[in-house]
C-alpha cells in the first residue's frame, strides 16, 4: 500500500490507534466480519473536518454516514454494524468505491487517504 505523508508511524498499529488491534481486520484484504465489530462508532468530532459518505448495504438499503476525514476506514464498518438496518446482516463483506469499483483493502488508513471524501461506498459479500 502507498504511504503519503504518514512516514513509518502510520503502520505501527500500536499506541495511538483508536481501534483495538485484536479486532482489526487490516490483514484480511479488507474483509469485515460484522460479528467482530461490536463497538459503536465514536461520536463525530465537530471541531475537525468531516464528510458524508453514502453506503449501499448488502440488503440494497442506503445509509449516509457523517465521519471525520482522519477517522480510519474501519470506523465505517462500525457505523454499518450499528445502523438501524442491521448493516450486513451478519455476513462478512468488503467495501468498494470508485469506478470501476475497487475493494478498499487497507482499513487502517484514514477516510481522506482512502479517497472517500464525499464518496459512495457499496458493500459486496466477501
Amino acid at each position: 500500500s502507498s504511504s503519503s505523508s504518514g512516514g513509518f508511524q502510520s503502520f505501527s498499529g500500536q499506541g495511538q490507534s483508536l481501534i483495538d488491534s485484536s479486532t482489526s481486520t487490516t490483514s484480511s484484504g479488507g474483509i469485515i466480519d460484522p460479528n467482530t465489530i461490536t463497538t459503536p462508532p465514536p461520536p463525530l468530532d465537530t471541531t475537525l473536518p468531516s464528510t458524508s459518505i453514502a453506503i449501499r448495504l448488502l440488503n440494497g438499503k442506503r445509509i449516509v454516514v457523517k465521519i471525520n476525514l482522519q477517522s480510519p476506514v474501519l470506523e465505517l464498518g462500525q457505523h454499518i454494524g450499528s445502523s438501524a438496518d442491521g448493516g450486513a446482516g451478519g455476513e462478512s463483506y468488503v467495501m468498494t468505491s470508485g469506478y470501476p469499483p475497487a475493494v478498499i483493502e487497507d482499513l487502517s488508513v484514514s477516510v481522506e487517504e482512502a479517497g472517500l471524501k464525499g464518496a459512495q461506498v457499496v458493500l459486496k459479500k466477501a
